[in-house]
């Protein structure tokens, strides 16, 4: 073969066996670049280091003009090389494969990428999308903050006095004839859905994390609980997971509050038995059963039902409910927890609990404080007091951490959740004689007053200059119309519209942008009968419908609003209904609705991958993705795995920065990992109304385990 170098016949008789070809002398030898014994083998006429000692003749050894060779016995290592994915130092530079391995970190070619570029935010055109809430897609198809996208269809309404005692009845706890073991009137929260007009579960109010101890029940922190006490639940809030916090009363007893986790994903299967028990209409006829085997008795996870509910599952497990995560108590017994509000909690994940007391004394003098609860562990901090004089009947926090707590006696103040011993004075309107009882936030973080017998509703628009400022700030009264006992509840929307909870069974619309001072409204027609009387609260579902609960009608009542915050003609709150637990009493943010759109918009992406053949795991390990996040927003990241989708391991994260190695031997690792499915949740994050991160892809690299025959 002419033109190509060859070895001496010397090598050719040594390698006799190795291919060889003919020399332009004529004589016989071996191809240049033959490998043996896995080196390839060269034309020792072009030594690449003349007078030192090259093994491997990639120009470096001892003695080479190019310098030492860090392995003389492998041509594809030496200084300056190229690194390849090959397990070597091919550079010399003391590290192996690095910046050339797949996604997976290792060599392997059975390492995939798969994500989601452009994003799919419809289920309906691709299953894999298991939730988009709060998002959707701007102009070149990347994922957004959208609040016209909310679809959580919920709400959670407090039954003050619902399940009967043996004794039957209701009576507060400071009652004469109070028996606490005679179980009277139990707490409870409903779970509405809202766009179907159905009750879909029901729990108890507190729960116990062990049955051990003198009381043979305990708070999360060891403090003893009382099942059979009436704690007597009146507000909620509701989280951005769209979990919920009860706050328990406890009059003349211990207040509490307690967490209920809306998907069973996040729920604790405290029996071992591989599913989680919790309460649900199996019947379907849109109403919780709680004495399915009717002996009178609240059922558990061990009822057996009978009659017309035989062969069916209890639909309320009581204390058995898995659901119910834990109940935090907190101040002094007899103390009264009344109020309950969520924080932004764009630094700790999920967002912070909020409680305060209504009668607390220190020193002969009334000294209310507030705690705050952890919104991930649960873990109680405090108390943080209160201007003296303030009885806390509700509160809120604004977009900028403040929380706003008002009082039935006619005053507001604040404290800064950041430096919670930094509270402001007592504040009140300079007209009449003011009772706050509501309180809500609009878009503008003006906060909106429910008046009780003072006849108005009220707005307090704080100057932000500073934290002492925020008492320079100015108010308005709206006088409500003459037919009206008391305003109760109140909750703005994002149309511009505050909507009123009325007393004797009426929801009263007020516009946000009037002026500041008092108006005279009493001319009004703009209010609605709902079914039911005493309507205490009022909400605003993710539709942008407005509900009325009745306390005395054990309802809750629907009006259908348009976009514009119109009423849609004919008025549906009399016929739109669904029926609660007995003595509804709650007005807070009992859908979140606030939160979400007013304290910090938040939007949740969930995507749900099985990448490998029927019956093969994949091994997970890394997701990376590209986002733009503009100074106060955030992207954050959960995952969690598993081999069938109802019954799938723990979310793992947040992780906050790009790539997330989420493989074994990972700070965070996924379990269980090698797994059939993985869901990516990514959380976008704002704290500016105006600013949104943007998500432009993602990439999850996986490596199926085992190939199919």
């Amino acid at each position: 073969m002419r033109g190509k170098r060859c070895l001496s016949l010397v090598w050719v008789l040594c390698l006799a066996l190795l291919p060889t070809c003919t020399c332009d002398d004529g004589t016989v030898g071996l191809e240049d670049g033959t490998v043996k014994d896995g080196l390839p083998i060269v034309d020792a006429s072009q030594n690449k280091c003349p007078g030192g000692t090259d093994k491997d003749d990639d120009g470096f050894g001892k003695g080479c003009a190019n310098g030492d060779d860090c392995n003389d016995a492998d041509n594809t290592v030496y200084p300056g090389a190229t690194e390849t994915c090959d397990g070597k130092d091919n550079d010399c530079d003391n590290q192996v494969d690095e910046g050339v391995k797949n996604k997976c970190g290792t060599c392997d070619p059975g390492c995939t990428q798969l994500g989601a570029a452009p994003f799919e935010i419809d289920p309906a055109k691709d299953p894999a999308v298991k939730d988009a809430n709060g998002v959707g897609l701007d102009g070149n198809g990347d994922l957004v903050l959208d609040k016209t996208k909310k679809n959580f269809n919920y709400m959670w309404i407090a039954n003050t006095f619902d399940v009967l005692g043996a004794a039957g009845g209701c009576l507060y706890a400071n009652d004469a004839s109070y028996d606490p073991t005679k179980a009277w009137c139990r707490g409870t929260v409903s779970k509405i859905d809202t766009k179907n007009l159905k009750e879909v579960a029901r729990y108890f109010s507190v729960t116990c994390t062990t049955k051990t101890g003198a009381t043979g029940c305990e708070d999360l922190h060891g403090k003893p609980l009382t099942l059979q006490f009436p704690h007597a639940p009146s507000r909620t809030a509701v989280d951005y997971n769209f979990d919920v916090w009860v706050a328990n009363r406890g009059f003349a007893g211990q207040a509490s509050a307690t967490k209920i986790a809306n998907e069973t994903s996040d729920c604790v299967d405290r029996n071992k038995n591989g599913v989680i028990d919790t309460s649900a209409d199996h019947s379907g006829d849109g109403k919780i059963e709680v004495d399915c085997d009717g002996d009178g008795v609240p059922d558990d996870g061990s009822t057996t039902c009978s009659g017309a509910y035989a062969g069916q599952k209890p639909e309320f497990l009581g204390y058995d409910d898995e659901c119910v995560l834990h109940t935090v108590s907190y101040s002094d017994s007899g103390d009264i927890g009344r109020s309950i509000c969520l924080d932004p909690g764009i630094d700790t994940g999920a967002s912070n609990a909020w409680v305060g007391t209504y009668s607390h004394t220190s020193g002969g003098k009334t000294v209310n404080r507030f705690f705050k609860i952890d919104g991930k562990t649960g873990v109680l901090s405090g108390p943080y007091d209160v201007t003296a004089g303030h009885h806390s009947y509700g509160c809120v926090v604004d977009s900028k951490r403040i929380l706003w707590s008002t009082d039935l006696g006619g005053n507001l103040t604040y404290l800064n959740t950041v430096n919670p011993t930094q509270v402001g004075p007592l504040l009140k309107p300079s007209w009449g004689t003011p009772a706050f009882y509501g309180i809500s936030l609009d878009g503008n973080d003006d906060i909106w007053l429910g008046g009780w017998d003072s006849g108005q509703v009220y707005r307090y628009r704080p100057k932000r200059t500073s934290f002492t400022d925020l008492a320079l700030g100015t108010w308005t009264g709206v006088q409500h119309p003459t037919l009206f006992t008391h305003t109760r509840g109140i909750a703005a929307d994002d149309r511009g519209k505050v909507w009123v909870a009325v007393n004797n069974g009426y929801i009263w619309r007020v516009d946000q942008n009037v002026t500041d001072g008092l108006h005279d409204e009493t001319a009004s027609t703009d209010y609605w009968p709902t079914k039911g009387t005493t309507v205490i609260g009022a909400g605003v579902d993710f539709d942008g419908n407005v509900w009325g609960i009745s306390y005395g009608g054990a309802v809750a009542s629907r009006l259908d609003v348009d976009s514009l915050g119109d009423v849609i003609q004919p008025p549906t709150a009399q016929t739109k209904t669904v029926d609660v637990g007995k003595n509804p009493y709650t007005y807070s943010d009992f859908t979140g609705y606030g939160l979400q759109n007013f304290t910090r918009p938040q939007g949740r992406y969930v995507y749900q991958l099985e990448p490998c053949p029927t019956g093969v795991k994949a091994k997970w390990t890394q997701v990376s993705w590209t986002a733009t996040v503009p100074a106060n927003t955030s992207v954050e990241l959960r995952v969690r795995s598993g081999d069938v989708e109802t019954n799938m391991g723990s979310w793992v994260g947040p992780f906050q920065s790009s790539p997330a190695q989420i493989g074994p031997g990972a700070a965070m690792p996924v379990s269980p990992n090698p797994a059939m499915i993985l869901e990516v949740e990514f959380i976008l994050k704002s704290q500016s109304k105006l600013d949104t991160p943007i998500l432009h892809d993602f990439d999850v690299a996986y490596d199926c385990t085992e190939t199919p025959g």
